[in-house]
């Protein structure tokens, strides 16, 4: 399955059929002319520079001829292209707030496949297939990474390796940090997240290619590394959130009131997301750990019922929520939560909010 990080305006023209496909289409390629194949390849490699540039204007250029095979006959035969179509110019809609000139390439590609001109309809079939190919081996394969035998077979002393992109990890496999700063962060974030964009992307231009071991392995390779390591630094991002928290409790400055912005991986949008948890409200609340303690089970509840999570998703959201519930060494488990507070009734009586204001901070 692919994820949801593809832009409409990229998968829009997944759903158009090929009319030449797998092995006819080698076929067809390997019956042209060397002039003709040199072409279409030189062709594809400016098409894909001008996509990767974003370039507002794009032009290219079709062969005189091609050989195609008869639809009547099925023998090959060659068929020139219309000389009002050799030259073909793109210009990028500025109109259509985000689009880039990817869109209008798939548009444009996706008009000429659909002609009723044979020729044209080969030729931009060809131009898909290279510009997908071109792209594909721009991105890394990923390196091997040996897995540890299974704990339920112990007996057991390799297994088939999977791929990784050691350049684009943040924590190592004890989960220690690989990164200094936040900056260094970001950067290995994008960059994974350029590469994956990428795959989806060639597979925009060339829907057959999700078929190809080349994609299947980077995608996997991608998505698998993205997932794990998202995870492990949302956790390391509660960590910091639960260590601030504890400081500025013995510091007696949480008494102005405490929102969390807990991270957490989506799995489906392949994205950090963002729970927002309202502990105190804003005033001069005494704080203790009673309010956090309820906010984080107000929270776990309403993940428990949230339809929109993917189920690995929430598994992985309610241990953020145990992290910090675990950070509430104070509120004791036999007793009614806050029992004890002179704060309970009011903690209770307050009236429950399910849609929780932005913050980018750990405490208001």
């Amino acid at each position: 399955m692919l994820h949801t990080t593809a832009k409409h305006d990229l998968i829009f023209h997944i759903e158009k059929s090929f009319y030449i496909e797998g092995e006819q289409k080698g076929m067809l390629w390997r019956n042209q002319t060397k002039t003709v194949r040199q072409q279409f390849v030189a062709q594809a490699e400016q098409i894909l520079r001008a996509i990767q540039e974003n370039r507002p204007v794009l032009e290219f250029s079709l062969p005189e001829k091609v050989i195609l095979i008869d639809p009547f006959t099925h023998a090959y035969r060659e068929e020139p292209v219309p000389v009002r179509h050799r030259r073909q110019t793109i210009r990028r809609r500025f109109f259509r707030r985000g689009r880039s000139i990817l869109s209008d390439v798939l548009q444009r590609l996706s008009d000429l496949q659909s002609s009723s001109y044979l020729s044209l309809s080969l030729s931009a079939n060809i131009l898909r297939y290279w510009i997908a190919r071109l792209w594909l081996n721009q991105i890394p394969e990923g390196e091997p990474f040996p897995q540890s035998p299974s704990p339920q077979s112990p007996s057991a002393t390799t297994v088939e390796p999977r791929r990784g992109f050691p350049e684009w990890l943040l924590f190592d496999t004890k989960g220690d940090p690989l990164f200094s700063t936040p900056e260094e962060v970001e950067q290995r974030i994008r960059a994974i997240k350029s590469a994956l964009q990428s795959l989806l992307s060639v597979m925009a231009i060339d829907p057959s290619i999700v078929e190809e071991e080349a994609f299947r392995s980077r995608y996997t390779a991608l998505v698998t590394q993205w997932t794990e390591q998202g995870r492990l630094y949302s956790e390391h991002l509660t960590k910091g959130i639960i260590s601030t928290i504890h400081q500025r409790k013995s510091q007696h400055t949480l008494n102005r009131g405490l929102s969390i912005h807990l991270p957490y991986f989506d799995d489906q949008l392949l994205e950090i997301e963002y729970l927002d948890l309202e502990v105190v409200p804003p005033g001069r609340i005494p704080f203790e750990e009673v309010f956090l303690f309820e906010a984080v089970q107000k929270a776990k509840q309403q993940v428990s019922k949230d339809g929109k999570l993917s189920p690995t998703t929430r598994q992985h959201l309610l241990a953020e929520l145990e992290l910090l519930e675990s950070s509430c060494s104070s509120c004791p488990s036999y007793l009614p939560v806050g029992v004890l507070s002179p704060y309970y009734h009011w903690v209770k009586a307050s009236p429950s909010s399910d849609v929780l204001q932005n913050s980018s901070k750990s405490d208001g």
